[in-house]
């Protein structure tokens, strides 16, 4: 299983940095592979970007990645 992690450039460190797009339109996300996460990413980049701006108004986005989740919870 995969998820989609924002990765926001904050100014000298300032607390946490990173916002995880958990759901889209109330809908859970999953994601099986790494290619099906960045191809979501790929297809809804403004809207991810939104989402980042909301969480992290005028922060610019660094990065959004796919990243392995952890099943161990």
């Amino acid at each position: 299983m995969w998820k989609i992690v924002i990765i926001m450039l904050m100014p000298l460190n300032n607390g946490p940095n990173s916002v995880e797009v958990t759901h889209q339109n109330d809908k859970r996300l999953i994601f099986y592979t790494e290619e099906a996460c960045y191809h979501h990413v790929a297809k809804n980049i403004d809207l991810l970007r939104a989402f980042a701006d909301r969480h992290y108004p005028d922060v610019p986005v660094k990065s959004i990645n796919c990243f392995r989740k952890d099943l161990s919870i």
